[in-house]
């Protein structure tokens, strides 16, 4: 018996935002140069979302013969 697939990828936007200090600020700036490794508190943050986009459905089909 053949048999159809179907294959979703599914995308959401979301953006995230979090106040930091102005010392935080410049130690990101020296990460992005290179200069440091990535900070520790990064991940640590209080963020909130501040904004989002619907997501979006990419939908393959597929005919799987016997």
């Amino acid at each position: 018996m053949a048999k159809m697939q179907k294959f979703v990828t599914q995308t959401d936007w979301l953006w995230y935002t979090a106040d930091i200090t102005e010392e935080q600020a410049q130690e990101y700036r020296d990460y992005e140069e290179g200069k440091v490794d990535e900070p520790e508190w990064l991940y640590e943050l209080d963020y909130d979302l501040a904004r989002d986009k619907p997501a979006s459905d990419d939908i393959e089909y597929e005919l799987i013969e016997d």
